[in-house]
């Protein structure tokens, strides 16, 4: 039972490497992902989480899921719910198709308290990203601030998305119409004028 639990671990982990064309363009990055893939089969865990967190920085979605699923199972490093799972969001921003899958798992584990602070980090990483020009980051903060949130801030949602869509990000505009859907037309006006000002403060 314990050989088929590990078995099923490893093909889960392996399965990103099929599905990495679109994400994994770069011959150096595709080889060091892949050299990540056989150090987790051969059981290298800590050198396999060392070469995913390089690649997950560099917001390669196949390399921050496979991290939060490492963290989740405790291989190469200790268990972490509040890493993983913030990995697994930003695997989730980014597109990979079983990220959210894998935040759900976490979600049914941790604490609402645990949940929040996650989001609180990523919320103020996000925002340094779109201010320091990052246009892509003004679509996770609206994602993050609907969807992680206990209680969504449909507010800051509001802001930030207007500032995706102004840039042209077709996703902002979808996300915006349906938290428009969720404000008074007071609300609206309020983040309006905050998406003008910090709109200003970035061009």
């Amino acid at each position: 039972m314990q050989k088929f639990l590990l078995s099923l671990f490893l093909a889960v982990v392996i399965a990103p490497v099929v599905n990495s064309e679109n994400h994994l363009t770069e011959l150096n990055v595709d080889e060091s992902f892949r050299a990540a893939v056989k150090l987790v089969e051969t059981k290298q865990y800590i050198d396999a989480i060392s070469i995913f967190t390089v690649l997950a920085e560099q917001e390669i979605p196949e390399a921050q899921f496979n991290i939060s699923l490492l963290l989740f199972n405790g291989l190469g490093a200790p268990k972490n719910y509040k890493d993983s799972l913030s990995w697994a969001w930003k695997a989730h921003l980014n597109e990979h198709e079983a990220a959210l899958g894998q935040v759900n798992a976490i979600l049914d584990l941790v604490t609402p308290e645990l949940q929040n602070t996650v989001a609180e980090q990523l919320i103020e990483e996000f925002t340094e990203l779109a201010r320091a020009g990052d246009q892509m980051a003004t679509v996770k903060l609206g994602m993050t601030y609907t969807d992680l949130l206990v209680e969504p801030n449909n507010l800051d949602a509001y802001t930030w998305l207007s500032i995706g869509q102004a840039y042209g990000i077709e996703k902002a505009s979808s996300l915006l119409t349906d938290v428009t859907d969720l404000l008074t037309i007071e609300e609206i006006l309020v983040q309006q004028d905050a998406a003008a000002k910090i709109f200003s403060e970035l061009r």
